[in-house]
């Protein structure tokens, strides 16, 4: 560690005094290669796209209440569609009993041109999806993740969905859609997913899951065709009595060598205060054959009257391209405890890890990725702005430059 790089970031102003704030997203969408950003709240149903080229903000549609979103080219034209899930409702609380729909917009393909709706299916509170190949290689699946079950339930068990793409998008009504029937979550906040070879040989996609219940791997066995679910973690559950949460808000796992689950970053609980990481006790890269512990790095001020704190979103990457994953964490405010906190592995083994600031603005989410084509991963974010939870102060999206790494990535050690 002692040629350890001190992380900065070049911060560039996209968007400032938005109405709302909660999503943001990097992706290509236009006619240039670098990345673009997908950004918009709950509140006005606005979701836009800021164009590499100059970040102007374009129209992509408006919905009622957007809340998670992931991208891919369904149709195989070469462009990046978006999954994304409306009408939520206010909050999780009163959320809206007929909504929870779920949709892709078809990429037009030019600046100006109009984003097509295509249905998928529905939900109750529908809250965090990925798309991707969880069961199999030929058809593109969403799995579609509610935060509760009921209106006027906090704790009530939230079903996981897979959607199906259809033989024919074009023709469908929706898509096919099976539970996830060997689940049982409550307050299912976040989700990552990872690509990992099974024993059927087959590289599918896996999902770590920050719910109620802590922290889970969720898996398809190929050979024996069930799901499988694993707790890493029960995550927070000293804080219930005084919050009423418990358990992990946002999860990410963390690449150390050839180890692509050396360890697993986590906001704990709902909308919490926590931060902790999983380490392992053994050199497995399966994250089922170990044990993890948790080793608390840092809580971020006091909960508030509603029992939430500052945490957010946690994201794991390279950002000084030696070979390791980094974490950042954001944090929603207010300030202190606001902005985007960046933490380097010292010892994973063992949790130690070290910190820096690198950004004071409120942070719902952080969308990663080389903005400006250096060979560098930068990062952007969005204010969290959403009324019945948290309303920062002058909402901003913001773009922060890595100007600390070098532009080609060390020699694996």
């Amino acid at each position: 560690m002692q040629n350890m790089l001190i992380p900065h970031f070049e911060r560039q102003l996209i968007e400032e005094h938005r109405r709302d704030g909660y999503w943001i997203e990097a992706m290509r969408i236009g006619d240039s290669s670098g990345y673009d950003l997908v950004g918009y709240g709950l509140n006005m149903g606005e979701v836009n796209w800021y164009h590499n080229s100059d970040w102007n903000k374009r129209p992509i549609v408006e919905l009622s209440g957007p809340v998670g979103m992931h991208h891919a080219d369904i149709n195989r034209n070469g462009r990046a569609d978006i999954v994304i899930c409306y009408q939520y409702g206010a909050t999780m609380v009163d959320c809206d009993p007929t909504g929870g729909k779920i949709a892709w917009l078809e990429n037009p393909g030019t600046l100006d041109g109009t984003w097509t709706q295509h249905f998928i299916g529905r939900a109750t509170a529908m809250h965090r999806l990925k798309i991707g190949h969880f069961t199999q290689k030929e058809k593109l699946e969403v799995l579609a993740l509610p935060i509760v079950g009921e209106p006027h339930n906090i704790h009530s068990i939230a079903p996981v969905l897979l959607f199906t793409e259809p033989d024919t998008i074009y023709a469908a009504s929706e898509w096919p859609c099976t539970k996830i029937d060997t689940t049982n979550y409550r307050v299912t906040h976040g989700v990552s997913i990872k690509r990992v070879k099974n024993n059927a040989g087959t590289y599918l996609d896996t999902a770590l899951l920050a719910s109620e219940e802590g922290i889970s791997w969720l898996a398809f066995d190929a050979a024996n065709r069930r799901w499988q679910r694993h707790l890493i973690g029960t995550g927070e559950t000293s804080q219930v009595a005084q919050t009423g949460f418990k358990g992990s808000g946002d999860v990410d796992a963390g690449i150390i060598g050839k180890d692509h689950f050396a360890y697993i970053a986590a906001v704990e609980p709902f909308h919490g205060n926590t931060v902790a990481v999983y380490c392992k006790d053994g050199n497995q890269e399966s994250p089922v054959q170990v044990q993890w512990n948790r080793v608390v790095l840092d809580v971020y001020g006091e909960t508030d009257s509603h029992g939430e704190g500052p945490g957010h979103f946690v994201i794991c990457a390279d950002f000084d391209n030696d070979g390791d994953d980094e974490f950042l964490v954001a944090l929603r405010g207010p300030m202190p405890w606001q902005g985007v906190f960046y933490y380097k592995a010292i010892d994973a083994r063992n949790g130690v890890f070290t910190k820096w600031r690198v950004s004071s603005d409120s942070a719902a989410r952080i969308a990663v990725a080389d903005f400006d084509g250096d060979g560098r991963l930068d990062f952007a974010t969005i204010g969290y702005a959403v009324q019945g939870y948290y309303v920062a102060e002058n909402p901003q999206i913001a773009v922060f430059y890595n100007k600390f790494a070098p532009t080609e990535r060390v020699p694996s050690r």
